[in-house]
């Protein structure tokens, strides 16, 4: 090989090294603000005002062992004409540059829902820096401001606490990519967690969600309350440790007449057909029980009494899946349930012909609830724990 090939191939060499340099642009950590929650609130004169809760040094662990109490976290904000107006103003507050990939959550306030989420879709569809595996909640009787100045006194970051209580499979949750999907989806109504403050202004302030915000496509509905949610989540396929107390017998004054159970086994089946050229659907709750509290005369071990039981069970349950139902169905006119979806599957032809005015079809819609309750299992105990009088 002579000399000037080997001249050309370093030559080449060196061009790729060049080309393959990284770090040109990089920000140091020192640099970055740590995004870990933000919010979106709508003002009443008709800013936009956007809030992040931005993590200090002070809130990692290792930093705080070394000082007494510190400020762990701080909550900036600033209002804009849209949101890319307010995201500049509050840079422009900042010594840091702002940086969302540890964003857990995203705040959606009660008046900006209700008023539509348009530049929310348009914004996060197009951000692509958007981590879309953040929760997304809306907020109740409070803004997303007021919720991500509330402190919690059991994490150093209020945002990671909100996180922590998503992500148990005992709370109803929502992640920012099933949100935009449900969104964007024709006949299909987006849902999520709704969190409040509770013990405002007192020492005791804290967070709590206990309820779902319903969208009717891109405005807020309306609120499920406490009763509801847990049928929403076994409605939709998330059943996980249930729990239903019923009261089987009247008290009396030894024994309250209350059972309680947790579920162990559940699923839900809807059908669809179509009669008259319009939807009916038909939607069977099957469930197995397990005893976690017998505070009654009744005998689970007997097979007449836990029949009794079942019964009441199964009727207690079809009255407040209705119950739900008419709520979600009549007053709030949204499809959370996913009934669009299997008449997509089942009559897709049909589908075709009503998808753009399902939200006028599905307020009238038939929709028949059957409930099928098994007791599984009564206890170690098997029969009752304490001693018959």
């Amino acid at each position: 090989m002579n000399k000037v090939a080997i001249a050309c191939r370093c030559v080449v060499l060196l061009i790729i090294l060049s080309m393959t340099t990284g770090c040109w642009d990089r920000r140091e950590m020192d640099d970055l603000a740590l995004i870990m929650g933000s919010g979106i609130d709508l003002t009443d004169n008709g800013l936009i005002e956007l809030s992040y809760q931005i993590a200090l040094p002070t809130g990692i662990p290792s930093a705080v062992k070394s000082g007494g109490p510190q400020k762990k976290v701080v909550v900036i904000s600033a209002k804009g004409n849209d949101i890319q107006e307010a995201v500049s103003r509050i840079q422009e507050q900042m010594s840091r540059y702002i940086y969302f990939g540890h964003r857990e959550i995203f705040l959606i306030g009660e008046n900006c829902a209700r008023h539509g989420l348009n530049q929310i879709e348009d914004l996060f569809t197009r951000f692509p820096e958007t981590r879309y595996n953040s929760y997304v909640l809306t907020t109740y009787g409070a803004t997303a401001k007021e919720i991500l100045s509330s402190p919690y006194p059991m994490e150093l970051i209020p945002a990671l606490a909100i996180s922590k209580i998503q992500s148990s499979r005992l709370s109803f949750s929502v992640k920012f990519d099933k949100f935009l999907e449900d969104l964007s989806s024709p006949g299909t109504s987006p849902v999520t967690a709704a969190i409040r403050v509770v013990h405002k202004g007192t020492d005791k302030e804290s967070i709590a969600i206990d309820r779902a915000a319903v969208y009717l496509g891109n405005k807020l509905s309306g609120f499920i309350p406490p009763d509801e949610l847990e049928l929403l989540r076994w409605w939709i396929g998330d059943p996980y440790r249930l729990g239903f107390t019923i009261q089987a017998e009247p008290e009396d004054k030894d024994y309250k007449g209350t059972i309680s159970v947790k579920s162990s086994k559940s699923s839900v089946k809807v059908k669809t057909l179509i009669k008259n050229e319009h939807p009916e659907a038909k939607v069977s709750f099957r469930t197995l029980l397990r005893v976690v509290s017998n505070n009654s005369r009744l005998d689970l071990n007997s097979a007449r009494d836990r029949k009794i039981v079942e019964k009441q069970f199964s009727e207690q349950l079809h009255t407040r899946i209705e119950s739900m139902l008419t709520h979600v169905q009549k007053e709030m006119k949204s499809d959370i349930f996913g009934i669009s979806e299997e008449i997509h599957i089942e009559h897709p032809y049909y589908w075709k012909k009503i998808q753009d005015s399902w939200n006028d079809f599905f307020p009238g819609m038939p929709v028949t609830i059957e409930v099928d309750i098994q007791i599984e299992q009564i206890g170690k105990t098997q029969g009752r724990a304490y001693l018959k009088k």
